[in-house]
């Protein structure tokens, strides 16, 4: 999920006079963050969200909203992220803030939840539109359009388009690699790509590619960011291909810890439970 980097412009309809800014507002969210408590970060979004309503803090309501559906997605509340990222896309239209930054980070985020949602087409022409803006705006070697990139190829993995999924991997992390201090945006790349190549049976080059970001997650984060998780888990599906049962339930049962302590039981923690499940029965054979 990306946040919203530039401020967005206040309307006359706003009052000056708020509770609580965007700034606070993201320094409180990386405090909870930090805590890994599901309940309670989502208690703070959905608090955020009603004092921004009852302020008719439009900026605001725009950045918890963005927020809060990038937190949905992650946990896999998908319809939940749907409408809530779609919503940011409405208001910035709104008040005419459709053409910057904001507007492209936006779309990247409602078509990472209609892709979580298996509405590909959906999600690619919103990805399309994106990379339209970011080109526009000068941003084709940002961060962004890196990220855009990974999007994108995960898309295709999805959608079982595995080559062009691996040609927009690689090009993200060509892109990352000449952006200095994104070594955890080059790890989520990693794990992208080192999907992709499980599928496409390079196993020698998935396990390097995913062993490269757990290591980032592990020395660069201490092992707490949230996306370590998706690492692990991808190392548990490249060894069921393999058909290392043994190693793959154990990376398995690795990612399900990581994931309960970020999200709780979510749905992306019933998933990797499935796939343990399916592991275990394996080995029973």
């Amino acid at each position: 999920m990306y946040r919203l980097i530039s401020e967005i412009q206040k309307t006359g309809d706003e009052d000056m006079a708020q509770t609580i800014d965007i700034k606070n507002f993201y320094e409180g969210l990386d405090r909870m963050y930090g805590r890994h408590d599901y309940g309670e970060t989502e208690k703070y979004l959905l608090g955020s969200l009603k004092t921004a309503q009852e302020e008719m803090n439009i900026s605001l309501i725009i950045a918890v909203s963005n927020e809060l559906g990038g937190f949905y997605r992650a946990a896999g509340k998908v319809d939940e992220a749907k409408l809530l990222n779609d919503s940011v896309l409405k208001a910035l239209e709104s008040i005419g803030q459709d053409r910057n930054e904001n507007y492209a980070t936006a779309l990247m985020n409602a078509a990472n939840s209609h892709n979580s949602a298996h509405e590909y087409d959906v999600a690619l022409g919103m990805y399309k539109k994106a990379e339209d803006l970011l080109e526009q705006l000068g941003l084709g070697r940002d961060y962004r359009m890196a990220a855009l990139c990974n999007n994108i190829s995960s898309l295709y993995r999805e959608n079982g388009d595995l080559e062009e999924a691996e040609k927009m991997a690689r090009k993200s992390i060509l892109i990352i690699s000449e952006i200095p201090d994104a070594r955890l945006d080059m790890a989520t790349s990693l794990i992208n790509l080192g999907e992709v190549q499980t599928r496409l049976g390079k196993y020698r080059e998935a396990e390097e590619s995913l062993k490269t970001a757990a290591a980032i997650y592990e020395h660069d984060a201490g092992g707490m960011d949230i996306h370590y998780a998706s690492a692990v888990a991808a190392m548990g599906a490249l060894e069921y291909y393999r058909g290392n049962f043994e190693a793959s339930a154990e990376q398995y049962r690795k990612a399900l810890e990581l994931i309960r302590r970020d999200f709780g039981k979510s749905a992306y923690y019933t998933m990797i439970e499935n796939n343990l499940k399916m592991v275990e029965a394996e080995m029973r054979k």
